[in-house]
């Protein structure tokens, strides 16, 4: 994401429920200037950005928008306009990769090579890997020394520049990483981000589900039921009718918002969504309407079935990487994408707040629409 790693300073607040719908509208009004101050800010580049903060308990249900919804403003970025989410993909491959092992179709200790093809096996072993060492569970908390062929280096993205109508395949992402970058490291023993994991895990999805990655992702997350009418993995499942237009997308000045989604699409990315369906997402992961087993989330967010021997837990999880407040020690779950957009979890206070900017931006309205939210709380305390 353009604007970098967030920076989140958690408060130790409490609170009650109210019952006012003056305070609700309030909300509103408050979260709303949120948004248009930062598009207002002299010092900021942001050309739009919406956003959506969901926490039933607060009383909190909004969506919103400010500025454009192109660097070339001429359309107001309306609060439902859908996007690409880039790296905040790989949150719902990992949802749905745990959703297979709590069925018991796959285990993440599992090596990959029980679940993948040969034809891959065999080009990570021509690339100097031992793929029958890497497990499930390594690609899922990006611990399997898999060099990035999307990020590893600057050869993808001159690439994609070079030919933005290139039709990728999985297979070709995964011998550019053979071809541009050595492993890491030993599985197990360094975190290096990897996409190349990820659309391994993406495979993992369509041979076990005996399905497109498309329709794997849309049954076992259940965005149907869900409401999650904006949200689909582009160019691999029909675009939902009535959708408005997206929202633009930037490769620094350049507009790549036409761009083949091939080049972000098999695990590490590839869906569009709104900021209101990521936090409908995020309230249903949290609150028990997806996985069908009490403890599945809590092995997806390392709080059971994972050894730490004594010593604090990796700030990447399963899927998610978490944050923890530095004067409180609360903890909040949350993903990044390489376009502009950021969804966050604030457990204690069930709190999801999804955002996303057009062109570029800085943490400023998310930290200041988390202030609010702790705010709020603790004078419900």
């Amino acid at each position: 994401m353009k604007h970098g790693l967030l920076v989140l300073v958690l408060a130790a607040m409490t609170f009650a429920p109210s019952d006012s719908a003056a305070q609700v509208k309030n909300h509103d009004i408050a979260l709303q200037k949120i948004l248009d101050k930062a598009c207002k800010r002299k010092k900021n580049t942001i050309i739009g950005v919406s956003s959506s903060v969901k926490s039933p308990e607060l009383q909190i249900d909004f969506i919103g928008s400010s500025g454009f919804d192109s660097k070339e403003k001429t359309m107001p970025l309306h609060a439902k306009q859908p996007f690409r989410i880039a790296s905040v993909t790989k949150v719902f491959v990992a949802t749905a990769i745990m959703r297979l092992h709590e069925q018991q179709i796959i285990s993440i200790e599992d090596p990959i090579t029980k679940y993948i093809s040969d034809a891959h096996i065999k080009l990570l072993q021509d690339g100097g890997y031992m793929p029958e060492s890497i497990t499930v569970r390594h690609c899922l908390n990006h611990t399997s020394g898999l060099y990035d062929y999307a990020v590893g280096g600057e050869e993808y993205i001159a690439e994609a520049r070079k030919n933005p109508k290139k039709r990728w395949t999985r297979t070709e992402q995964i011998k550019f990483a053979m071809d541009h970058g050595k492993p890491h490291a030993l599985p197990g023993q360094e975190e290096h981000y990897s996409d190349t994991g990820y659309v391994l895990l993406g495979e993992i999805l369509e041979r076990q589900t005996n399905s497109g990655l498309a329709e794997s992702l849309r049954i076992l997350l259940k965005f149907d039921a869900l409401g999650m009418s904006s949200t689909y993995l582009e160019s691999l499942e029909e675009r939902p009718e009535g959708l408005l237009s997206n929202v633009k997308r930037y490769m620094g000045e350049l507009d790549a918002s036409n761009w083949d989604n091939s080049v972000d699409l098999y695990g590490g990315g590839g869906l569009v969504s709104t900021s209101e369906d990521l936090t409908l997402f995020l309230q249903a992961l949290f609150n028990g309407k997806i996985f069908e087993k009490e403890d599945t989330l809590d092995i997806m967010l390392l709080k059971k079935g994972y050894s730490n021997n004594g010593e604090t837990l990796p700030n990447q999880r399963l899927g998610f990487t978490s944050v923890v407040g530095e004067k409180t020690g609360l903890t909040a779950y949350l993903h990044t994408g390489f376009w502009g957009t950021v969804f966050i979890h604030i457990p204690e206070y069930n709190c999801s707040i999804a955002m996303n900017y057009t062109y570029d931006g800085d943490s400023d309205a998310l930290q200041r629409t988390i202030d609010y939210v702790l705010d709020l709380a603790k004078k419900k305390g």
